[in-house]
This record gives C-alpha cells, structure tokens and sequence, in this order.
C-alpha cells in the first residue's frame, strides 16, 4: 500500500520548497510534553511550529477560576485564521496530543489541507459522549453499560429507566472534571445546575459538531451512565491506511477509595490473553467507526469475576503521559508514531527493545491544599536527571501560590509527576520515592500552623501499593 504522502504529491513536492530547507510541523493547541518531547526525536528536515489556542481558558472555566473565554472563542475563526497564517508553508504535518478543542481542530486543519489525519466526523463523533456511545453499542453492544443523555435545563425531566446508582459526567469531558458517581435523583439535578451555566466551555465542540457532523449539544450536556467494576486500562494505538495496530496496555492505578490516579503501569499485568481480547476490540472497534491516519486511547474495565471487557471511553488522540513508558520498555516513543502517521509515513514501533522491563508514571498528589513554599530549581531538576536516566519530571505547581489555584480535578491537588523505569514494579517504586524525597518540594498547610511539610504526605497504602484498586465508577 502506498503511503499517503505519495498519494498526495504536493505534500511532499511542494513548489516554494527549497533543497534542504526544513519542512514545518505544525503542533496545533501546543502543550509542555510537546515542547519537552519533540525535540528529543532525530528528526532532520522538520521545524515545529507550536499553536496556541483556547485550552487554558477552558481549564479555567471548568474549574471555576473564569467566567468566560479569554481569547479567540470560535473555532471556526480560528480554523480560518490559522489557514492563513500558514499560506506559502511548506507543511509536513498537522499534529495535536491536546485533547479539547486540539485534536478535533487538527482534523479539520489536515482534512482542509489534504494532510494525513483522522476524518473530522469520526473524531468530533468519539469525543462527544452519546454519539460516542451510540456508536460504541452498534459495534461491540456487549461491551457497552446501559446510557442516558440528560438535558440539564431545568425544566427538563429525567428519560425513564434511570436506577440508581449511576455515573454521570459531561458530553465533553476534561480531565474528568464532573465525572463522578450518583446516587439518587436529588444528586443529580444538583450537578444538572451546575453545567447549565457553561455554555463557553462547549462553544468549541458546538461549533465544529454543527459544522462536521450536523449535530448541536444545546442544553443536552450530560450522559448517565451504569456503573463499572473493575481493573482500569488504556489501551493505545494508532490507525494508518485502514489497519488499526496496538501500540500497548496500561494500568492505571488509583488511590484507594478514590477516582485519583496514583500512577499508571506499563506493561500492564493483566493476562495475556485479556489484553488480547482488548486489542481485538479496539481494532474492531476504531475500525468499525472508521477512525483512520492517526493515534487513539481507549480506556477499558476488565471484571475478573465475570471476565468481562468494558468500554469507559474514547479518545481519538495519544496518551502524551505514556509517550515515554513506551519509549522506556518497547524502545519507540509514542511522539515517533505521532510524527510518521502525520508525515504519511507508515509506524514501525519496535517491541520490548527498550531499557527496562517495566515503567511507571507517578503522580505527586495529596487530597488537602497546601501553600507552595519551595520547588525544585533547575540544577535540581539537572541532577536528577543525571541520577536517574530516562527520567521525566513535571512541576505543575507556583511557588507563592495554593496548590488550588492550579487546574485540578475538583477533588484533589496534583502537583507533578513523575515518570521512571526500572526492574519491576518495586523496583521503579523504590526509585520513585528516592527521587519524590529529593525534589525539596516544600508544602505549608493554607492558614493555622505554618509548619513546613516536605512535599506532602500521601494517602496510606497508595504509591507503594502492588494491587490493583477497584474503580466503581466508569471514568
């Protein structure tokens, strides 16, 4: 099969290119692992052009710190906009690992410019929850729960057959804000009031659905759904001229009693033959949607006692947080795939050739708020990167300010992560704890005792735990 940059051969024999001149990539709704990943990668001949667009002001509003959009709010302006900007490029590829709004901005971007990429329709379809349900059910019915889309205007009434309890989260989720479990119809018209009011935070997904697909949100923004049990994964992988290939599974592990995330685990330890069964349904899956030229995620429950496979959900974009586990146990990271779809180039992704056995993302979290005192500086941050080859360091703190003065989830505070390989799982948890104690993060509870605390201690039993926690829910 041809590649689809020879299919298109002003992709790659554009005639205001000079011999030699590098060819631009542009990186549509940048984030820091962009910056921090990209130039990593050997790859002569590609300049990264990195855009910005609206996905900090949508932080902001979903977690209540704005009260509207700061910046270019329609999608549309900003497809046009930046369509101008890039007029008399050479362009090799239009890339996004953001989720809202870009991944979907990415699509319509490469679709105007006959740029490899996924079809516009396909992805805006995966990231709104009930289309993607409903797609979901006709391919793999058995793995889908029971789901109800649920107008949150107040005069709305409930569709029947709702038993509680249920989970609900929005039609666009981020970061799983709102994403949470409910017990009785009382609960669930609170948190109808609450996303009632929200209407920027969906301007970018409205817009692009009327004008991809020929569907509105309106005030139909949330979906209920039945509950989950089990052991939580995300398996990864990519589609490139109609095959749909698995680049891996990962674990994710929580703190125990809660939907955060302590740390996620590669290679998963599920058997064998369950990560089999989930790769399958992926392929069958994407393939079925027609999800082509570009990475997916898909989040899955597996309940050992029924030997049941679950769909959480979809996202029709990479993992960036797991880019390198690849990287530290196959030897290929996920941002190589990312680039050689966007190029027209088909993926080789090597297999368990990398320099560990098993990696791990932890994340620095604790469930109170604190005042950031100290943070690591850049010699730090030098030296373990020294001490600790591969490592990956991220500070998503301030110093000065609260620790809830960043983006959060609603229910605790992250404030970095940290990313190791090693031997085995208490092998790389061993490193982790080195390195986390090393970090001279120094956290002062907010108000009454100014007692400094180094870092801030963590939930019992969760980084050091060698089980799997059960995640009740569906998120």
């Amino acid at each position: 099969m041809q590649d689809i940059a020879e299919q298109r051969p002003w992709a790659v024999a554009n005639p205001l290119r000079r011999a030699g001149a590098a060819r631009d990539v542009l990186v549509v709704c940048s984030t820091f692992r962009d910056h921090r990943e990209l130039p990593r990668l050997a790859r002569p001949g590609l300049r990264y052009l990195f855009h910005d667009y609206a996905s900090t002001s949508l932080e902001e509003l979903i977690d209540g710190r704005a009260e509207g959009l700061d910046g270019v709010a329609d999608p549309i302006a900003e497809i046009a906009r930046i369509g101008a900007a890039l007029a008399g490029r050479d362009i090799a590829a239009i890339v996004s690992t953001d989720d809202y709004p870009g991944s979907a901005l990415a699509s319509v971007l490469a679709k105007t410019l006959g740029l490899p990429g996924p079809d516009p329709k396909v992805s805006l379809i995966c990231q709104h929850k009930y289309l993607s349900r409903l797609a979901q059910a006709s391919i793999l019915p058995e793995a889908i729960p029971p789901f109800w889309p649920i107008d949150v205007a107040a005069a709305a009434s409930l569709p029947d057959g709702i038993a509680f309890p249920v989970f609900v989260k929005p039609m666009k989720s981020f970061f799983s804000i709102g994403a949470q479990r409910i017990e009785c119809e009382a609960e669930l018209d609170e948190v109808k009031s609450r996303w009632i009011s929200l209407d920027d935070f969906f301007l970018p997904l409205e817009r692009l659905l009327k004008r991809e697909v020929g569907v509105e949100i309106g005030t139909t923004r949330l979906i209920v759904e039945g509950l989950l049990k089990g052991h939580q994964v995300t398996v990864e992988g990519y589609a490139f001229g109609g095959e749909v290939d698995i680049l891996g599974v990962t674990d994710s592990i929580f703190f125990p009693g809660t939907l955060a995330f302590s740390r996620f685990e590669y290679p998963s330890a599920l058997p064998d033959g369950v990560q089999e069964r989930m790769a399958e349904m992926a392929r069958r899956l994407m393939g079925g949607l027609g999800f082509d030229n570009g990475l997916f995620n898909i989040e899955m429950m597996y309940d050992a006692r029924q030997d049941r496979i679950a769909i959480i959900e979809i996202n029709p974009r990479m993992a960036s947080q797991f880019a390198d586990l690849y990287e530290k146990v196959d030897g290929t990271n996920a941002y190589e795939v990312l680039l050689d779809i966007g190029t027209g180039v088909r993926p080789s992704p090597k297999r368990r050739e990398g320099r560990y056995p098993f990696a791990a993302s932890c994340v620095l979290r604790t469930f109170e708020d604190y005042v950031v005192a100290a943070l690591p500086s850049e010699d730090k941050l030098a030296e373990l990167e020294y001490l600790y080859p591969d490592v990956r360091l991220e500070i998503h703190a301030t110093a000065g300010r609260k620790l809830s003065d960043e983006f959060q989830d609603g229910t605790s505070f992250r404030y970095g992560i940290v990313s190791l390989g090693g031997r085995d799982r208490a092998d790389v948890l061993q490193r982790f704890e080195a390195c986390r104690a090393e970090l001279d993060i120094v956290l002062l509870p907010v108000g009454g005792d100014r007692k400094s605390v180094t870092a801030a201690p963590m939930p019992a039993d969760s980084a050091m735990s060698a089980e799997f926690n059960l995640n009740l829910s569906g998120v």
